[in-house]
């Protein structure tokens, strides 16, 4: 049977799919315009003290070294743009897609294929963010007797790219093939509380070590919220792409139930200590006891 998903028109929403070499699919919400303009803005200020800061530095030292205007000129220009450019590089490379002002908003660059920004990626999007900030208004705008230099930026070109792209992607990103994704955790989906008590018995078989993504908990909250629309049958079906990676990850079973063990990572995820505790309590009460790890296949229909 032809796969039915190649045929569907691709959705236009704030989020985006990327399916990883492994067959895993995972769902990121993008960052639009007016989340990311507070981290340009927060990490614009934090550039802008460097500058100053630097700029005075280098009145001080000009004090014991003469220095010609244009001399002056040449080297706070060459200063801002080399804060511009290695600023972003630095912190995005060394912090894996994250500035400060990102890491306060909770953003992150990452590739197109969900892989982690690299430092080439990193310098070509930070290279062209000058691209981006054009077109340029004239100084005039601020001050009228003031001369008639386009110097201060709009944003214009990179908001309009991110408005036409599916992936909210400005200039830069789309060189570098980049997006930015929101790290925002979501609160947990109402009422999605696993039926089937030998979750909470499952859950407590995953490693105490598993510290899942946020990609993972947001994409384990979405299967619970629609969960019970499903049927059996399908359950398994949507929950095999995570559940079969993790499967072996966890030294499970090779029959364990797809759909149980998402339920489980629900548990671990979402719901309190106490509501473990509570849940196995329930468990252990209830008669005949049954593992929880093992699964029949007659258990997934």
């Amino acid at each position: 049977m032809a796969d039915m998903s190649t045929a569907l028109p691709a959705q236009i929403d704030c989020s985006t799919r990327v399916i990883t070499p492994e067959n895993i699919e995972f769902e990121y919400a993008l960052a639009g315009p007016f989340q990311r303009l507070p981290a340009f803005v927060f990490d614009l200020g934090i550039r802008v003290l460097a500058f100053v800061a630097l700029m005075v530095l280098a009145g001080l030292a000009s004090s014991f070294v003469a220095f010609g205007s244009s001399l002056v000129f040449i080297m706070a220009l060459l200063l801002f743009f080399g804060l511009s450019w290695f600023y972003g590089l630095f912190f995005e490379t060394r912090f894996s897609g994250r500035t400060p002002g990102k890491m306060l908003f909770q953003l992150r660059v990452i590739g197109v294929d969900g892989r982690p920004i690299n430092g080439t990626q990193a310098a070509l999007r930070n290279l062209l963010r000058l691209a981006d900030m054009c077109l340029m208004l004239p100084l005039q705008v601020v001050d009228a007797t003031a001369p008639p230099a386009f110097v201060i930026p709009t944003l214009l070109i990179g908001l309009v790219s991110m408005t036409l792209t599916r992936r909210m992607q400005r200039l830069g990103d789309l060189a570098a093939g980049t997006m930015v994704i929101s790290e925002v955790r979501h609160a947990p989906p109402r009422d999605a509380s696993p039926d089937d008590l030998r979750a909470f018995g499952l859950a407590e078989l995953i490693p105490v070590s598993f510290a899942p993504s946020s990609s993972l908990a947001q994409a384990i909250g979405l299967y619970m919220e629609n969960r019970r629309r499903l049927s059996p049958a399908r359950r398994q079906e949507v929950a095999r792409h995570l559940a079969v990676p993790l499967i072996g990850q966890f030294q499970l079973g090779p029959d364990t139930s797809y759909d149980l063990l998402l339920c489980a990572l629900y548990v671990r995820i979402y719901l309190s200590a106490d509501q473990r505790a509570r849940g196995l309590d329930r468990l252990r009460a209830a008669a005949p006891p049954v593992a929880p790890a093992r699964l029949s296949s007659r258990d997934r229909r």
